[in-house]
């Protein structure tokens, strides 16, 4: 495991500003919360975008959903990959939380062999993302059944964000109130965890980001 001091200037900034400005990647969803929704979507979207307000809606936003310190020693001992996977857009968060998915789904991709369902599969997730599932196999959920089509990437979507609502339980609290506050609220990221999630979780989450 690397400690902070082996990462670059820009990697301790980029930390540095996920710990003290969560208005510079807060959804707005979060930011209409800290007003009660007395500001509309549009002004609150304004406000976050005004680089000039973003130490006191940092300090609101902080105050409103008791963002915690990150001990120093937490800090210097935070893993590389949960650094990057912190650290991520929003975007770039879906894709995580799919990758995921895929490798959760990897037993039951490497198993189909009915060309309807093989089909279905190459048709949600693309065959490059089934062969990297399939290559990370140790680390797949039980077998799930690939019927009915039409939900099929939504369902591997849904178990890709149960692991990484496991991930969230992993890590520090200051990493994880704030990660959550890049993403609307979202019941997938409260909802009890169910073996083998919160056990396979977070393994699968970081090896999507790795």
């Amino acid at each position: 495991m690397k400690g902070q001091g082996e990462f670059g200037q820009a990697d301790q900034d980029g930390l540095r500003s996920f710990l003290e400005e969560p208005a510079a990647y807060a959804a707005v969803e979060h930011m209409e919360l800290c007003f009660d929704h007395a500001i509309g979507r549009q002004a609150c979207e304004r406000l976050l975008a005004d680089r000039r307000l973003r130490r006191r809606l940092s300090d609101l936003l902080a105050k409103r959903f008791e963002l915690p310190d990150m001990p120093a020693a937490a800090e210097k001992e935070l893993d590389p990959i949960d650094r990057s996977i912190a650290l991520s857009d929003s975007r770039d968060i879906g894709e995580i939380a799919l990758r995921a998915g895929a490798i959760y789904w990897a037993n039951t991709i490497a198993g189909t062999v009915l060309g309807r369902e093989a089909a279905a599969l190459h048709n949600a997730l693309d065959g490059e993302l089934c062969a990297f599932a399939v290559a990370n196999k140790d680390l797949a959920g039980p077998r799930q059944s690939v019927e009915p089509f039409e939900t099929l990437r939504d369902r591997i979507m849904a178990d890709g964000w149960r692991c990484l609502a496991a991930w969230c339980r992993t890590v520090d609290a200051a990493i994880r109130t704030r990660f959550r506050l890049k993403l609307p609220p979202s019941a997938a990221l409260d909802e009890a965890l169910e073996a083998p999630f919160a056990e396979l979780g977070p393994a699968v989450v970081r090896r999507a980001a790795g």
